[in-house]
């Protein structure tokens, strides 16, 4: 229970502050906005993080990724326009590792090539993907329409395929793909599956070198490395440019979290052994998550930081209203004092005040910074998240605000003497 005393003092206060409507109002505002503004950044910083937590979560924190880079050559675009390079990760390096790392549970191989896939008169470029089908489980690549690759698609080498439903509108296919054959380099292909929509962004294409036009085109791994070999034959311009390389991508999954950044190390110093040319990339997502999470606190820091600039803004009108109160209720002081208020008291009233202000201006501001959030959300296409944390947050701010703004004119009015705040006109 609040005692007697307490709930007059705040009903005196508010009966101070209704007197005044306009002025009250106006000394809210920059609470109000600042609040908001808290709550608005707030809320993007943590749409960021949950966006940033879920890109990089799909690729398993627990999983580290192996791709094949090309290493850079000297132009010799001058000399000839056709040329095979060899680069990257090998059979010999994937066996090494399942052999010698401990610690892994798997080590799946992928290779990807560019193709050109054909319905009737329309051509796509599309991008081979020949993996196993623990790959489409482990990054949960589900299909919407009939099924996904399996091991005996794998084993009876079959030209079976699953694609993303982009690719069956650039050729034009609107029927019932299952079974729909595809010519992927003369060669047909059946179509067994259609992805679900949900496909990689940002940083998880990146580190998965996925196709960002979803022209990804899923086949069984012994399935493209007998029928289409290693090589990968490109034509632009002109020119035709021929790479030959065994694997583009292994995917590690280690069994202990904990292990995760020892089984990297180790992984870097055997590839370093077999690969001086630098031809390959190590990608840890636990690694790469724990420096993005620091970088998103650090924004997250500076966003408040700058948003609550308008809270001391707010902060600062709150104690010159307060001020001038002070001088206009002079005589009301005195009148109390008189009547046996002592210092304690008046402080007491004027911080119920202040605080007053600042915590229904907070109240205010925080449906301004929902509101907000949805506008920018709606316009921009932003991630926001509003939590319960920032709500709280953002209200003790502004109450911490009214109360150190009005220490100063509490204390002023507190100090005012009996006799000449009786006297005062």
């Amino acid at each position: 229970m609040i005692p007697q005393k307490h709930l007059e003092m705040v009903r005196m206060g508010l009966r101070n502050l209704v007197g005044y409507p306009m002025r009250t109002v106006l000394t809210m505002l920059g609470v109000v906005f600042g609040v908001g503004s808290v709550i608005a950044m707030l809320a993007l910083g943590a749409g960021a993080e949950r966006e940033l937590l879920k890109e990089i979560g799909r690729l398993g924190i627990q999983n580290i990724i192996i791709n094949s880079i090309k290493p850079e050559e000297p132009d010799t675009s001058s000399q000839r326009s056709n040329w095979i390079s060899s680069y990257g990760i090998t059979f010999k390096d994937h066996r090494q590792i399942v052999d010698t790392i401990p610690g892994i549970e798997k080590a799946l191989p992928v290779h990807v090539s560019k193709k050109t896939v054909w319905q009737g008169s329309k051509r796509v470029e599309g991008t081979l993907y020949a993996v196993t089908p623990e790959h489409l489980d482990m990054f949960q690549l589900n299909t919407s329409v009939g099924r996904n690759l399996t091991h005996l698609d794998d084993e009876k080498l079959s030209r079976v395929c699953v694609v993303r439903s982009g690719m069956l509108t650039e050729l034009g296919i609107f029927q019932d793909p299952i079974g729909f054959p595809l010519n992927i380099d003369n060669e047909t292909f059946y179509i067994v599956g259609v992805l679900q929509d949900d496909s990689f962004l940002g940083y998880a294409r990146k580190a998965l070198s996925v196709d960002a036009k979803s022209s990804e085109i899923y086949v069984p791994y012994s399935t493209a490395l007998r029928r289409h070999g290693t090589r990968s034959i490109t034509r632009r311009s002109g020119s035709t440019e021929a790479t030959d390389v065994e694997l583009n991508q292994v995917v590690i999954s280690v069994t202990d979290l904990d292990q995760v950044l020892v089984t990297a190390r180790m992984l870097g110093s055997l590839l370093e052994r077999n690969h001086p040319e630098k031809d390959y990339e190590l990608v840890v997502p636990l690694e790469v998550l724990s420096q993005r999470q620091k970088t998103q606190q650090v924004f997250n820091m500076a966003l408040v930081a700058i948003a609550s600039i308008s809270l001391l803004v707010g902060g600062i009108g709150i104690a010159n209203i307060m001020l001038a109160t002070v001088t206009e209720r002079t005589k009301e002081i005195g009148v109390r004092r008189a009547l046996g208020a002592r210092r304690r008291h008046i402080i007491a009233q004027f911080l119920t005040e202040t605080t007053t202000i600042s915590t229904i201006g907070g109240g205010v501001g925080v449906l301004v910074g929902i509101g907000l959030v949805q506008v920018l959300t709606f316009f921009t296409g932003w991630s926001a998240a509003i939590t319960l944390s920032s709500v709280a947050l953002s209200l003790s701010i502004s109450m911490a605000v009214g109360i150190v703004s009005g220490i100063y004119p509490a204390r002023r009015a507190a100090g005012l003497d009996p006799i000449s705040a009786l006297r005062h006109e």
